[in-house]
């Protein structure tokens, strides 16, 4: 009788077993394709491509620090960065916007963070220099920039495509996006999110560890 027992509990383990070798395997799977997984390309208006060659790139560029100090666009290569739009006097989008990009940099002190403004006749350095003072936003690896106006408008919609409609920068010219967009070192725009859902954000931090595999 007890080698009968053995017997049965020894099959028993067997079909579990074999029965959760698919279960295991699907696991396996899903986490290589979670860190390792490869990230699509986006070229003009969002489109997703397979490759850097087709991808867009922004071409070049020079903004202001809150330091007033230039920043230029090879400055932002060789590392990965998220990219965002906002405005100080923004009440409600732009707030949630920054909260999330704190999560970020909380999460991620090897990524640089930049928050662009679309109000830069307000956003002078100066007035960055206190709201960052007043926040915290904007110290260690996340800058907040601003610039001559019709160059930032001209990078958020063809640089950035962070939105559809073609405005030409002048005083009545305006954009508010929430989204954060993901750039590897070659200024490759790889992702694009919600930066008011903790959802999307999680996201977008699993994807930056995929880019890191990548480089």
């Amino acid at each position: 009788m007890p080698q009968r027992l053995n017997i049965l509990k020894s099959w028993k383990a067997f079909v579990l077993l074999i029965a959760g070798l698919p279960l295991a395997a699907y696991g396996i799977v899903r986490l290589a394709e979670n860190h390792f997984g490869k990230l699509p390309y986006f070229a003009a208006n969002n489109e997703r491509v397979n490759s850097a060659a087709d991808a867009a790139a922004p071409g070049s560029f020079t903004f202001t620090t809150a330091g007033g100090n230039p920043t230029v666009s090879n400055s932002w290569k060789g590392r990965i960065n998220v990219v965002n739009f906002f405005f100080t006097s923004c009440p409600v989008i732009c707030p949630a916007m920054m909260r999330e990009m704190k999560q970020i940099q909380e999460s991620r002190n090897d990524v640089q963070l930049i928050s662009i403004t679309v109000d830069p006749a307000h956003d002078t350095p100066q007035k960055l220099q206190a709201y960052s003072a007043k926040t915290g936003y904007g110290k260690g690896n996340w800058q907040l920039l601003t610039g001559e106006k019709q160059e930032l408008y001209r990078f958020a919609r063809k640089g950035m495509y962070v939105t559809a409609t073609e405005g030409d920068g002048g005083p009545e010219d305006f954009i508010h996006s929430d989204r954060l967009i993901l750039l590897d070192n070659n200024l490759h725009i790889r992702g694009y999110y919600s930066g008011t859902s903790p959802k999307e954000v999680q996201l977008l931090l699993d994807d930056i560890k995929k880019l890191q595999h990548e480089r």
